[in-house]
């Protein structure tokens, strides 16, 4: 029911619009008995085109209406309201049909559809006036394909080329915004013709003019010859308005292939560049859509051919840096995957806790980059004697990690052939300084506890002095001297310290990581809050006593990069 009172609707304004403005012509434009200047002759087409049989039907209603309002018979008016159903309506069926893969029917952008239009025109001109006339000669004497069927063509080519074109192109400007609403697009539109229907309007224009100019000038020696015969005296305006709009339309769609075919399809094939980088995922398929499409159009001296050049030489730049790119980001899987061998490789270097009944021992890293140069080493050298270190290796990455395993290895056997903590180091530091091309150091703790007494015997090399815990009390800095950095200078000697472990005693090692953690506000965490943390936990095992401090650590930065290696390793007498 909606849709019935929509089509009427659209009937009745087509229908007043076809009568007030064709009603009049019968009256001041009146040619012969049987026909007058129809400035309208081109609605029932372009209604047909935006409003489908209902605009057809309420410009023949008008038209009916106005021929029974004019006096004529029966056997004039009836067929006519057919004829303007026929020459309006079908020709309009085929515009649509050849229009109907167009979002936009209304757009004259392509230099075909403007051809279209003009054979549709013409051959519907002549339908309109072989049915005209022939509905006519029912009724009055005329000789067939007479003047009148002449006047009667070019009033319909006339009318449908200068209002035709202007109304078409009008249109699309209207559809274009409904297709931006429906789209849910920003409201602010801008009304904008192609550069086709530009040229179309400035042509038709012009071809007025000098056809409306040619056919005054030449009225007076035309009126002189045929005043007294109205039909004539048009036929003969029409005949030079028509061929002079005819020739011109011609001439300016001729113009247009040219420029299309120079000009506009250049452009809308180069700008479709940007439509094939987004559609496509493979980048080298873009590239070479992209430089076939500039291709043909590189050697063109005119503007068209500088912008395909540029074109071209984006992609071919853009071709090679992505080549370059795609090298690089190979080059980089491959360190990366050689950085995850070595991280793998690194870990399962670092020692497991030992199981020793009446000792308690746990160690945790966590590198900076992929890699550290921080390590801990625990390993019993005989029965009785537990060997323990804890290094920091100067620097951190690749670098870090290879210095870090030649001294882990050094150090393990210098201790694991009974030599004492001193005299392990300064081994050590005698065969890493040998060779340290890159003056490269390193801060390390090592101890050897007897796990039946708790004799504990240790040395320094530069490392942050450890905390410890007696039973029943808190945690404190052990005050003890350190010595210079291994590799740091060689011939140096390092000192043994002893000390006697009861049980419930803890010890706890780290690295510098911890103290010097900073957060965003580049605050460093330091050695207060690592002793509050230890003696807020200092009644949990050592495995939870590390994992409290590496928890405090994390909090405390926040969204702060990790810049240095962290290591903890504590033990405790049962």
């Amino acid at each position: 029911m909606k849709n019935i009172h929509k089509y009427i609707l659209i009937a009745i304004i087509c229908g007043l619009i076809f009568f007030i403005l064709g009603f009049p012509c019968r009256e001041l434009f009146k040619i012969s008995d049987t026909t007058e200047v129809r400035i309208v002759a081109a609605l029932p087409l372009l209604f047909g085109i935006s409003f489908g049989f209902a605009g057809v039907l309420g410009c023949a209603i008008a038209n009916l209406i106005a021929d029974i309002l004019s006096g004529y018979d029966a056997i004039i008016f009836i067929p006519g309201f057919f004829i303007q159903i026929i020459y309006g309506y079908v020709p309009a069926v085929i515009w649509n049909k050849l229009r109907k893969n167009d979002k936009n029917k209304f757009k004259l952008d392509k230099i075909y559809k403007n051809v279209q239009y003009m054979l549709i025109v013409i051959l519907d001109s002549l339908a309109a006036a072989f049915m005209v006339v022939s509905v006519i000669k029912l009724k009055y004497d005329e000789q067939y394909f007479s003047m009148l069927s002449a006047n009667i063509f070019f009033n319909q080519f006339i009318t449908m080329v200068v209002i035709g074109f202007p109304y078409l192109i009008c249109a699309s400007l209207i559809c274009q915004r409904n297709i931006r609403k429906q789209k849910n697009k920003p409201a602010n539109f801008i009304f904008s013709f192609s550069l086709n229907e530009k040229f179309i309007l400035f042509f038709l224009a012009t071809s007025i003019i000098i056809s409306v100019a040619f056919g005054i000038t030449s009225y007076p020696s035309i009126a002189l010859k045929y005043g007294e015969n109205n039909l004539y005296l048009w036929n003969y305006v029409y005949f030079y308005i028509g061929t002079l709009l005819n020739i011109g339309i011609w001439v300016s769609l001729g113009f247009l292939y040219y420029m299309e075919r120079t000009v506009t399809k250049p452009i809308e094939s180069m700008s479709e560049i940007a439509k094939t980088f987004g559609q496509n995922t493979d980048i080298y398929v873009r590239i070479h859509s992209t430089l076939q499409k500039c291709h043909k159009y590189i050697y063109f001296t005119s503007e068209v051919g500088k912008l395909a050049r540029s074109y071209e030489e984006m992609a071919t730049e853009l071709d090679d840096y992505v080549k370059n790119l795609t090298e690089a980001t190979a080059q980089q899987e491959k360190v990366h995957t050689e950085l995850s061998i070595a991280t793998a490789i690194q870990r399962a270097s670092l020692s497991k806790p030992v199981n020793v009944e009446g000792f308690d021992n746990y160690a945790m890293t966590r590198p900076a980059l992929e890699v550290g140069g921080d390590f801990y080493d625990n390993f019993m050298i005989d029965d009785d004697h537990l060997a323990l270190v804890i290094a920091d290796v100067s620097g951190k990455g690749v670098p870090a990690a290879l210095f870090m395993m030649v001294s882990k290895i050094v150090l393990r056997h210098n201790l694991q052939n009974g030599h004492s903590p001193a005299e392990a180091l300064n081994r050590a530091n005698d065969e890493l300084a040998e060779h340290n091309v890159h003056d490269m150091f390193v801060t390390c703790l090592c101890g050897v506890l007897n796990i039946k007494t708790g004799h504990l015997v240790y040395a320094n090399a530069g490392h942050e002095k450890p905390f410890i815990k007696h039973a029943d009390g808190n945690f404190e800095i052990v005050k003890i001297k350190s010595g210079f950095v291994l590799a740091g200078m060689a011939g140096y000697r390092y000192q043994n310290f002893e000390t006697q472990l009861q049980p419930g005693d803890t010890i706890f090692t780290y690295t510098d990581g911890i103290p010097e953690a900073t957060n965003e506000r580049n605050e460093e965490f330091g050695m207060e809050r690592l002793l509050n943390v230890l003696n807020e936990s200092k009644n949990y095992s050592v495995r939870l006593t590390c994992r409290k401090v590496r928890m405090a650590v994390k909090e405390f930065a926040g969204n702060a990069p990790q810049f240095d290696d962290i290591t903890m390793l504590a033990f405790k007498m049962k």
